[in-house]
């Protein structure tokens, strides 16, 4: 659930950039205003994407545990368990 909360607000970022941009550019009355505008959103994205992981994900499990899957011994199944 938290990946898909940081591509919605990526994109809505994006989006966001891409406007303030193309605001900006028009402003300065540059030519090309759209590819700029696309190109620092498209870059933009990328950015908040890669911190965004970056942050929200660096702690999302704790390393000390270990998992044991399940074992089939002598034709009975182990249960599987998490230990430290």
């Amino acid at each position: 659930m938290r990946r898909y909360l940081i591509i919605f607000l990526a994109v809505i970022f994006s989006i966001a950039l891409f406007f303030l941009t193309k605001y900006i550019l028009n402003k300065l009355t540059k030519n090309n205003q759209i590819f700029y505008s696309t190109l620092v959103s498209v870059i933009g994205f990328c950015i908040f994407i890669l911190f965004a992981f970056l942050f929200l994900e660096i702690n999302s499990y704790d390393p000390s545990y270990s998992y044991q899957p399940p074992l089939l011994i002598d034709g009975k199944v182990k249960d599987g368990n998490f230990s430290k």
